[in-house]
């Protein structure tokens, strides 16, 4: 009887340092999925990944892996961050990245990869030296890794700069950067993108007012870009140096008045800078707006907190389209709450608009079932989001700003917008604390955590951002135990959790924050330390709890049983 072949596996898995140095020694391409060990490997591009490994299996070059970043070292910038990420090394050389699912750039990539290395296996094209890409909080040469900690403290200034889509596709990405560190400059990351029309309308605001600039927006929207970071380490700032480059190379290039759009691309240098008249600041935006996680050693970019409310009718058919959408815009959520308004609540949150005609029809859609409240955070976050919502009703959205988010999730037959968001920094703080109120909560430590994890939760909770308002470490009597475990007086386990609390010292804590009581649930994790395990791999009762008695943590269910928990633990609180 013949043996059962035994199946290759796609993906090479790699889980620490030394296989990732191995995996730097494979010949040809290796397409890497980077990932975290809370939600594992991206499985939506396997099929893709599967049809691609068929449809170049000839060609013996192309290899695809996984790679955990929480136990790589080298991997250490794409930690903490769900987004999936591939990675494309070339022999040993990472050079390109994608992040998100987006199966069409994957494709792309390798497939220009691939033949790549078939016209330099025919000698129809000489291997030229490429540039490794650096990754985000890393720098990139022997240089900057020798650095004395005076050097250190040298002003290092970034700037953005576009590659446009005539230069990728017909590949003179890499000579155009040669152009550029040729000039002094470092480039810190590159990425390629397909540019939404915002993002480009914002990049060239300076042009807007030129002859054929919508010619030339919907150019820029024709296929990938290539967008750099690069800096020049002076005295100053990298700007002038790059206004020479800019200056040198439109000398060379014929100065009449563009006649269309694409004789402006032509007009205009290699790569545009964002408003080289202004650098610092734009540069900055600019940066936040391209790379939202790109680490910057100094900068005056001032992280914001914006409200956004996703609407009941859309957050039922469109959830999860909607919450991509925001990460992929470089959002972060910081907090969010699913709740069903009430009449009242709606009245009171949109007081402003009681008296207009369209109120009767916002107040139905707000009260038709759950509503979504976020709190997002990145740079500039209530401009951003406000821009990309684009105008409040929803007839002007999609007659004048067709792209808005507005627009794109209008539902049929509901004539109001979908999404909501703060006008203002100053609206934004108001808006946050009507649904996120800065409370305080009932927080404790149980004993056998106390022995065995205290400074590892203590570290959770402040890496959280909660204020410890109250602390004491004592062992519980059996009435304090009693009080705080009411509500399960009488069943089974309840002698047995008597126990557990009074078996040595607790700490007791008053955790303040906004949305406190909510925030410390979620932080917490499930009861159960094994149903924690599997749906919040990152929470409290996941990484320290014993068993489910012994759960490590306990906090209050709402505001009203967190204010009495705080009174009994802290104040003089009879215990009837």
């Amino acid at each position: 009887m013949a043996s059962k072949k035994k199946e290759i596996p796609l993906q090479i898995i790699i889980t620490n340092q030394d296989q990732w140095d191995e995996m730097l020694q494979t010949n040809g391409i290796v397409v890497i999925d980077v990932y975290q060990a809370w939600c594992g490997p991206c499985k939506a591009v396997m099929n893709v990944l599967r049809k691609l490994k068929n449809d170049f299996s000839e060609d013996n070059v192309l290899h695809f892996a996984v790679a955990e970043a929480d136990s790589i070292e080298t991997l250490k910038p794409f930690r903490k961050n769900c987004e999936p990420v591939f990675l494309f090394c070339v022999n040993g050389k990472i050079i390109d990245i994608v992040r998100g699912v987006n199966a069409p750039l994957i494709i792309k990539k390798v497939t220009d990869l691939v033949e790549e290395e078939r016209q330099i296996a025919a000698g129809e094209k000489e291997r030229t030296e490429v540039v490794e890409l650096v990754f985000l909080e890393e720098e990139s040469s022997e240089e900057t890794i020798e650095e004395t900690a005076e050097e250190a403290e040298e002003i290092l200034r970034y700037s953005v700069g576009i590659i446009k889509p005539n230069d990728v596709q017909e590949g003179r990405v890499e000579q155009i950067k040669k152009k550029i560190r040729d000039a002094g400059f470092t480039i810190k990351a590159a990425e390629e993108k397909v540019l939404t029309e915002e993002q480009i309308r914002v990049f060239y605001a300076r042009n807007k007012d030129q002859p054929d600039f919508e010619e030339f927006v919907q150019f820029m929207m024709s296929g990938p870009c290539h967008v750099l970071v690069f800096t020049k380490k002076e005295d100053s700032d990298a700007i002038p140096h790059w206004k020479e480059l800019h200056e040198t190379h439109d000398s060379t290039s014929d100065t009449s008045e563009p006649e269309s759009g694409l004789a402006l691309v032509e007009a205009e240098s290699l790569v545009n800078l964002c408003d080289v008249q202004d650098s610092i600041e734009d540069a900055s935006r600019q940066l936040g707006f391209f790379f939202p996680n790109f680490h910057m050693h100094k900068t005056d970019q001032q992280v914001e907190k914006t409200l956004a409310i996703i609407r009941p009718t859309l957050l039922k058919e469109r959830r999860d389209s909607i919450i991509q959408r925001i990460k992929d815009d470089g959002f972060k959520i910081a907090m969010q709450k699913e709740i069903i308004l009430s009449e009242e609540q709606v009245r009171t949150f949109y007081n402003e608009h009681v008296n207009e005609d369209y109120f009767p029809v916002l107040l139905e859609q707000m009260t038709s079932g759950p509503t979504l409240v976020l709190a997002l955070t990145r740079e500039n976050a209530v401009s951003h989001w406000r821009s990309l919502l684009g105008p409040k009703t929803l007839e002007e959205a999609c007659k004048e700003n067709p792209d808005s988010l507005r627009a794109q999730y209008a539902v049929d037959n509901v004539p109001i917008n979908q999404l909501h968001g703060s006008s203002t920094p100053d609206d934004a703080q108001k808006e946050l604390e009507f649904f996120f109120p800065h409370e305080q909560t009932f927080a404790l430590i149980k004993p056998e955590a106390v022995k065995t994890h205290k400074d590892d939760i203590m570290k959770k909770v402040k890496e959280a951002g909660f204020s410890i308002s109250k602390i004491k470490e004592e062992a519980l009597t059996r009435e304090m135990a009693a009080q705080f475990y009411k509500d399960h007086e009488g069943k089974p386990f309840y002698e047995q959790l008597v126990s557990c609390m009074t078996e040595g010292p607790s700490v007791i804590m008053v955790l303040s924050k906004e949305n406190a009581v909510e925030e410390w649930r979620k932080l917490m994790g499930p009861t159960d330390p094994e149903e924690a395990k599997k749906i919040c791999p990152q929470s409290i009762r996941a990484q320290f709890a014993h068993d489910i008695l012994s759960n490590a943590v306990h906090g209050s269910s709402n505001i009203e049983h967190a204010l009495k928990s705080i009174e009994f633990a802290f104040g003089e609180i009879g215990t009837n």
